[in-house]
């Protein structure tokens, strides 16, 4: 058995942004028929016995409750597109995928609620297509990551060499640091490499707050001054997982045989 969850607008979106021309009609049928060919694509390759394609649903999430600066820069979708994407979810039941969009929570809550249910339910593998480095706090033995567009796994070798910290340590890596593509503040000054060199050095946030003060430098004194930001940002890049989804794995189960042969 295995689970095949696809970050359905991640793919969708890069998809779009990859066709080099002005927005029209003719780029998002473009968009629609590529992202039902990349959809098919994934399940022919990974083969799984349980698959989903998981949406955002839009609108606001707790996260923009907590705060309200959170995501306020990100480029909204071309209506065009959101359109679009209503003719995507219509097809994929033909294909055999069962998609989610969950009102009040982002795609990403949704994905990790899933993996966590998943990982209650089986010792099987689970296997996230995205290109999203938040999903990289999830690797484990059992949780796969899949950058369906460069076909290669991005596992804890790859986080260690990208962001120099290990997938348990990606939630307070991205704390410190923010991520300014999603309005997350992190830490005044302090960049992906220090904040690597301070998890590595303390571990885990938490104990990098309780020893903030003897951090040296400014560092030091930015790191004292946004004690609260970073806690707030780890919040930021936290998932809600204690949500329903409406689903069982039945529905997600796969029809047998489905794909062809590999070749050896």
């Amino acid at each position: 058995m295995s689970l095949l969850i696809l970050d359905a607008l991640n793919i969708i979106r890069r998809i779009h942004e990859a066709i080099a021309e002005p927005d029209s009609p003719d780029k998002v049928t473009d968009t629609i028929q590529s992202s039902l060919r990349s959809f098919k694509r994934a399940l022919h390759t990974h083969r799984p016995t349980h698959a989903v394609a998981v949406f955002d649903h839009g609108g606001r999430t707790w996260k923009h409750e907590l705060y309200e600066a959170y995501q306020a820069q990100r480029q909204p979708m071309p209506p065009a597109l959101r359109d679009g994407l209503q003719i995507i979810q219509q097809a994929l039941p033909d294909q055999g995928l069962h998609w989610i969009a969950i009102e009040g929570i982002e795609a990403d809550d949704a994905i990790a609620a899933l993996v966590e249910k998943w990982c209650q339910y089986s010792a099987e593998p689970v296997t996230i297509l995205s290109t999203d480095k938040d999903f990289l706090q999830l690797l484990n033995d059992q949780v796969h990551i899949y950058d369906h567009f460069k076909d290669a796994w991005r596992d804890a070798a790859y986080v260690q060499e990208k962001f120099g910290v290990k997938p348990s340590q990606m939630g307070d890596l991205l704390a410190l640091m923010g991520d300014a593509v999603d309005g997350v503040p992190g830490v005044d000054k302090v960049g992906r490499k220090t904040a690597a060199t301070l998890l590595r050095i303390h571990g885990h946030l938490d104990r990098l707050i309780s020893n903030a003060d003897k951090v040296g430098g400014q560092v030091g004194v930015n790191l004292r001054k946004g004690i609260e930001v970073a806690r707030l940002s780890r919040r930021l890049v936290s998932f809600k997982t204690d949500v329903p989804l409406g689903l069982t794995w039945r529905m997600l189960a796969q029809v047998q045989p489905t794909y062809p042969k590999k070749d050896r």
